[in-house]
């Protein structure tokens, strides 16, 4: 087994490299591995997840799970730790003001509305919707 140890802001995370990983028929990952140690990666995915998800609305706001920003951006996971990363990052566009957070269910979903700047870079497919994530994600 092969183990790393992943900081993430101040937080150090034991990890399993490449660990019960699987890429969806279709994805622009399938050619590269999803390395749980590398936070670019994890925002890279987090960004193609959400820019599919906003693609695809048809109203003015989409709620989502982070396991679902990962079955969007390619990745099929059962990881708990790549869950953890991605819902790292969603509460970090919340506290930047960027998305809201719905805890009325029993599970968190996080809500992001045409009203956001984050939508409309997202919307156009613009390269600095990645630029705004790892931003307020603080890397």
């Amino acid at each position: 087994m092969n183990t790393g140890i992943l900081q993430v802001k101040g937080y150090h995370i034991e990890v399993e490299l490449f660990s019960e990983v699987k890429f969806l028929p279709g994805s622009s990952f399938m050619n590269h591995r999803f390395n749980l140690s590398d936070f670019k990666t994890v925002l890279k995915t987090v960004y193609m997840g959400m820019r599919k998800i906003v693609g695809e609305a048809r109203g003015s706001c989409v709620s989502f799970t982070p396991r679902k920003v990962l079955e969007f951006g390619g990745v099929d996971t059962t990881a708990p730790v790549a869950l953890t990363l991605v819902k790292h990052i969603l509460e970090k566009l919340v506290e930047a003001g960027y998305m809201q957070r719905d805890d009325s269910r029993a599970r968190i979903r996080y809500v992001l509305c045409k009203n956001s700047p984050l939508w409309q870079r997202l919307r156009g497919g613009d390269a600095e919707a990645l630029a705004l994530i790892e931003a307020a994600a603080g890397e």
